[in-house]
């Protein structure tokens, strides 16, 4: 299938030369009206994928007829910086309606009336109940990254979302992993879809690199960060499974100045934007995240991901990994951990993974480094000269029995 003519000029200011696979496989069917879901690998082009098709099926000044759901800020303003250029060349409008933003200036924004809407559920929902956003006359719902979407804590508000649309609503979700509801659709959504798998495209992701280093303590972890930062060609997120972990990655890293950034849930939406703006233009290195930033960022040029834990199944693993290496690029995911991390990762990850050795200069080695034996300074950790005071202690008191 060639590009549409429409896009021809978006794709060639971008040096995209031909439509991906899964671009290909669903642009008939959207514009056909079809109700289907459709998977395929990280960094293949889903987006660009349901946005093409879409815009052709639009009437300019027309009113909303397009609501497209995402599972966080971040990701949602990333969509609507996607579509704007391209609405432009069909006369339309786009809007992006989400929590942590200013409530009038989007409020504001709505009296334009956008033909298009990408949100998250919480703050539409706000809109919906106060009738500021009325999904009664849309023509189509985009449920993007549906595996998470439709995850026990969404689904049934995703369900409740779609019962005020029309009864004939063009329904469409895109994923890059599997999820078993997708097997249940009809009995979710009273109707049958579509499944278009394209995940066995491995062509996207052929250029990532799967490591896996041993460290076992937060101390070799965070010093671990430090070394990787240093490396002047590395632009790396670091993956933490909870905000635990990360706020005392945080501690540790500011103690030892180490220059970062970080993106948390609590954060406010000014924040966030504030530090995907300083990593994004590479004034900053290292950004450390939950699992808040992994799905659907789309950043240029990040070399690698780390895995501070160990992902809690292939699905989070995926959504990681896909963080780097798009579009066919080459990229690095290293995973720190013990060796019953790699075991139980290579039972639950497809992809090959080797172990690796980090130097000082922060890049990797396949043979063991020698290092320096680490220091710790009573001065810098004053509880490490308190707990050696009582281990002498305990054994004295043992001695004397």
């Amino acid at each position: 299938m060639e590009i549409p003519k429409l896009y021809q000029d978006y794709f060639k200011q971008n040096q995209f030369s031909a439509l991906t696979k899964i671009q290909e496989a669903v642009y008939l069917p959207f514009k056909e009206g079809k109700d289907f879901v459709a998977m395929a690998p990280t960094g293949s082009g889903k987006t660009l994928g349901f946005v093409m098709p879409m815009l052709e099926t639009l009437v300019p000044k027309d009113g909303l007829q397009v609501l497209i759901l995402e599972p966080s800020q971040e990701l949602a303003m990333q969509v609507r910086d996607v579509i704007q250029p391209l609405a432009k060349l069909v006369d339309c409008k786009v809007q992006a309606v989400t929590g942590g933003a200013n409530p009038q200036r989007q409020l504001k924004k709505l009296k334009e009336k956008p033909e298009i809407i990408v949100a998250t559920l919480g703050r539409l929902n706000e809109l919906t109940q106060a009738r500021k956003v009325k999904l009664g006359k849309l023509n189509t719902v985009i449920v993007d990254e549906a595996d998470e979407m439709l995850n026990e804590s969404k689904l049934e508000t995703v369900r409740q979302t779609i019962a005020q649309m029309p009864a004939d609503v063009q329904m469409t979700f895109f994923s890059a992993t599997g999820n078993d509801i997708f097997k249940d659709m009809h009995k979710w959504f009273g109707q049958d879809f579509d499944i278009i798998d394209q995940r066995n495209d491995t062509s996207y992701t052929a250029g990532i690199k799967h490591y896996f280093i041993d460290a076992n303590s937060e101390f070799i972890k965070n010093a671990l960060v430090r070394e990787l930062a240093h490396n002047k060609k590395f632009l790396g997120i670091v993956f933490f499974n909870n905000s635990r972990s990360l706020h005392k990655a945080i501690s540790d890293l500011n103690h030892n100045k180490t220059n970062f950034v970080s993106l948390d849930s609590k954060m406010s939406s000014q924040q966030r934007k504030s530090a995907i703006q300083l990593f994004s233009t590479k004034k900053v290195n290292l950004l450390l995240t939950t699992d808040v930033a992994a799905r659907g960022m789309d950043i240029d040029n990040i070399t690698t991901i780390v895995n501070y834990m160990v992902p809690r199944d292939e699905s989070e693993y995926v959504h990681r990994s896909g963080r780097t290496g798009r579009m066919g690029k080459s990229g690095i995911v290293l995973t720190f951990g013990n060796s019953h991390d790699l075991k139980n990762m290579r039972e639950f990850t497809n992809v090959e993974i080797n172990k690796a050795y980090l130097k000082s200069d922060g890049t990797l080695s396949n043979k063991p480094v020698a290092r320096k034996k680490t220091v710790v300074s009573h001065k810098d950790k004053p509880k490490a000269k308190k707990r050696l005071r009582d281990q002498k202690n305990k054994g004295k008191r043992h001695n004397n029995k």
